[in-house]
């Protein structure tokens, strides 16, 4: 029963538009995983192709899209099944380069070794409930760990020390 009432508040709260194949701008992802960008989408039932559009700062992309699913008594009320979504370099119309297909399954999932830009998420899936269907989404973005930037700065350091070697003994 809190579960049922959980998600009415969701749905009070959040500015909801029923309607098929949206297409929202995220701006520029905030650096603070704390305090993502959220969005959350509602649909009528039938398939759907939403698109987001966001800019990426630093080199990591964190990401989440998961399905709100509501049944009352013996009735499927808002159910989303077969939830994913890709991730693509460029905006939208402008698919360049994937970087993975990810299941609408509330696993956040990260994407580091990124370059800054502008990105796109396509999500996909099927809202078949007696009301469509409602999913929620959140990105973050963030910056490297010290311990990574220091490993990556050694590795640099050891490949500079192996080329300086092959240089010294090609000049033998």
């Amino acid at each position: 029963m809190s579960r049922i009432y959980a998600a009415l508040a969701v749905l009070a709260i959040t500015p909801a538009v029923w309607a098929n194949n949206l297409s929202v701008n995220a701006g520029i992802l905030p650096i603070a995983p704390l305090a993502p960008y959220a969005h959350v989408f509602t649909h009528e039932a039938s398939s759907f192709n939403d698109t987001v559009d966001f800019v990426l700062n630093t080199s990591t992309l964190h990401s989440s899209v998961n399905a709100l699913n509501v049944s009352l008594l013996n009735l499927t009320v808002l159910n989303i099944h077969d939830l994913s979504y890709t991730v693509w370099g460029g905006t939208a119309g402008n698919d360049l380069t994937s970087y993975g297909t990810f299941a609408g399954n509330n696993i956040s999932y990260s994407l580091p070794g990124l370059m800054p830009g502008n990105y796109h998420l396509n999500i996909a899936g099927v809202a078949d409930g007696s009301s469509g269907g409602v999913y929620g989404m959140a990105l973050a973005a963030s910056v490297p760990e010290p311990e990574t930037l220091a490993m990556l700065l050694m590795g640099m350091g050891l490949l500079g020390i192996v080329q300086r070697r092959r240089n010294s003994a090609q000049a033998e």
